[in-house]
């Protein structure tokens, strides 16, 4: 026994036997499990030595298996030491063997005219003349079979032989059997084949043509049997279910399995779909992954996902897969131009008549076409129903009208406008636009190319006239009018505005509030502490904001001050207070309207 262990897989090969001969053969070994690129194949060969072989993805016994997809491969294989039945073949005649069947009689049809009477000879019709020429299955000697006519009795034992066995040993018994008259359904041979009493595998028939040689084959396990009596028995009772048997063998049977773990790299690339489309409408192919960050190289040489293809072909992207498995990931996208060698020369209009449907639309245009070009016009505005599959079309109003070109599905637009003739021009002006009522309004009609006119001041006053004559209205409310021309000619017309004004009265100035103001201050005092006239202060009125310098008469300041209201205690900045004599002040000072005052006195301190 040996194992492998590939990845996640422990796979366990075995010899399914406990017989030493199937040592003389070699250990199966299908190799390492397999990890493949997309697109890859596989093509596994079986080794050599061995009799058969069965794969559990193909049928039949055959040597090599190609993968195309991730799949466990089990392959069986069997070699048998040599044939357990003596006179398998009967190339050494009636012997060897037990049977339920008596020796051929003779009689009218041949040696085997009654049922229930078996021979060995080398052709079927040897021994009845109903039987065909049915030749042996190529084994050395006279090339002998059995041949049976069918018996009367069921279940009776066509072949029987005793053969010693190993214990726990596997064999594997086959027979052939064929039909030797061609005969209907319900006349072929039913066989079963029993080992010590126990059937094995299915029942089985041959085929209903003559000579048609079919094998039965059955694996068995002898468990604790030291031997196996094999028998063959046929079931059907009935009349003409006559055959033959041949090349049976009883071999052990050295069976072994191994298995091989294909799968495959699990990252793709996709090109995309392949598209269609017309050279004047280009359009992008993208490749995309199912792993994250990509890069991508495209045969142009490109890199990114997208590209816009120019030529007609097939595109391949590729990426090297992050698994590790150095997998080239490749996808192709076929794309598809249909080219447009052809195109506008002119597209023109004729104007129209004012007031009548007379313009034209038309195009020129160049080619090769593939067959002919598809006109579809429509106007006029781009919503417009109205189509015509025409070069030219007629009889129009004025209006943008839409030009599209079809070949082999391909378009090219374009558009153009129909103009009118001369049409009416409105134009008005106002003298003036706006002022206090009662306003008296000049209107100027500057129009052109029209020969009537309608007004609409906006204060419900209309007017027709036949010239450009000014217009006058006088407003007396207050409000804005919107003021309306339409200029005529026949049936076209054109419309100007104006918009007149009246405002509101003016509302009289209102007189500002004067706000009195006043500051006033003694000229003599004591500070010395007596509580009568200790301070100099100011008498203000309506004063919001001081500022008062007392300086000595050699102009040094001694007190500096910003408070509102005024104090000075006859002290210096120090604390100390200064000597009697005269004083001197000044002052800037800002009223309650944020009037400006400045002023300057003398104060006399006495202690």
């Amino acid at each position: 026994m040996k194992k492998k262990i590939l990845g996640a897989f422990i796979v366990v090969l075995t010899w399914n036997t406990a017989s030493s001969q199937c040592s003389q053969f070699p250990l199966l070994n299908l190799g390492n499990d397999t990890l493949l690129c997309q697109g890859q194949s596989l093509n596994l060969v079986a080794p050599s030595g061995y009799d058969a072989y069965t794969w559990n993805i193909l049928p039949g016994n055959q040597t090599d298996v190609t993968i195309t997809a991730p799949t466990s491969v089990v392959l069986n294989v069997v070699n048998y030491t040599a044939n357990l039945v003596v006179n398998g073949d009967f190339e050494a005649g009636n012997t060897g063997f037990t049977t339920g069947y008596g020796p051929g009689t003779g009689g009218s049809f041949g040696l085997l005219t009654n049922p229930s009477t078996y021979a060995v000879t080398t052709s079927p019709n040897l021994v009845h003349n109903n039987f065909g020429a049915c030749s042996d299955l190529g084994t050395t000697g006279p090339g002998n079979m059995l041949v049976v006519n069918g018996s009367n009795v069921p279940n009776t034992t066509v072949w029987s032989q005793v053969i010693a066995v190993d214990p726990n040993t596997d064999y594997s018994f086959s027979a052939w059997a064929t039909s030797v008259e061609n005969i209907t359904q319900s006349n072929v041979a039913i066989l079963q084949f029993f080992i010590n009493g126990v059937q094995i595998g299915p029942v089985f028939s041959p085929t209903l043509l003559s000579c048609n040689w079919q094998q039965f084959s059955q694996f068995w396990n002898s468990g604790v049997s030291t031997s196996a009596t094999i028998s063959i028995v046929a079931q059907v009772s009935s009349g003409n279910n006559d055959f033959a048997i041949d090349n049976i063998t009883f071999n052990t049977a050295c069976l072994q399995s191994d298995t091989l773990v294909v799968t495959y790299d699990a990252n793709t690339v996709d090109a995309g779909a392949n598209i269609t489309f017309c050279q004047n409408e280009p359009q992008a192919i993208t490749a995309t992954a199912n792993f994250q960050n990509p890069n991508f190289t495209w045969e142009t040489g490109a890199t990114t996902p997208t590209i816009t293809p120019a030529t007609s072909g097939w595109y391949t992207v590729s990426a090297v897969s992050p698994s590790g498995s150095g997998c080239i990931l490749c996808d192709s996208v076929n794309v598809s131009i249909t080219a447009m060698p052809w195109g506008f020369d002119t597209v023109a209009a004729q104007p129209t008549s004012c007031g009548v449907n007379d313009g034209a639309v038309y195009t020129l245009v160049h080619g090769p076409f593939v067959g002919q070009p598809i006109y579809t016009w429509n106007g006029p505005g781009a919503n417009n129903p109205n189509q015509i599959n025409a070069s030219v079309w007629q009889n129009l109003g004025a209006g943008w009208y839409y030009i599209d070109v079809e070949n082999q599905g391909c378009h090219r637009t374009d558009s153009v406008l129909v103009t009118t003739l001369n049409p009416p021009i409105a134009q008005v002006s106002a003298n003036p636009i706006s002022g206090y009522g009662p306003l008296s309004v000049t209107f100027t009609n500057g129009s052109s190319n029209s020969n009537s006119f309608d007004w609409y001041f906006g204060n419900g006053n209309t007017n027709s006239t036949t010239d450009l004559s000014s217009q006058n209205q006088v407003y007396d409310s207050v409000g804005s009018y919107n003021v309306i021309l339409v200029a005529i000619n026949g049936n076209c017309t054109d419309t100007a505005f104006v918009t007149v004004i009246v405002l509101p009265p003016p509302v009289p100035p209102i007189p500002p509030v004067i706000v009195p103001v006043d500051i006033k201050a003694p000229n003599i005092f004591t500070p010395n502490g007596d509580h009568v006239n200790d301070f100099f202060t100011f008498e203000l009125l309506n004063i919001k904001e001081l500022d008062v310098t007392v300086v000595n008469r050699w102009g040094n300041p001694v007190y500096v001050s910003s408070a509102v209201p005024f104090s000075w205690d006859g002290k210096d900045s120090g604390g100390n207070l200064v000597n009697e004599g005269v004083y001197f002040y000044k002052y800037t000072a800002k009223g309650a309207q944020d009037e400006l005052f400045e002023g300057q006195g003398f104060v006399q301190l006495f202690k």
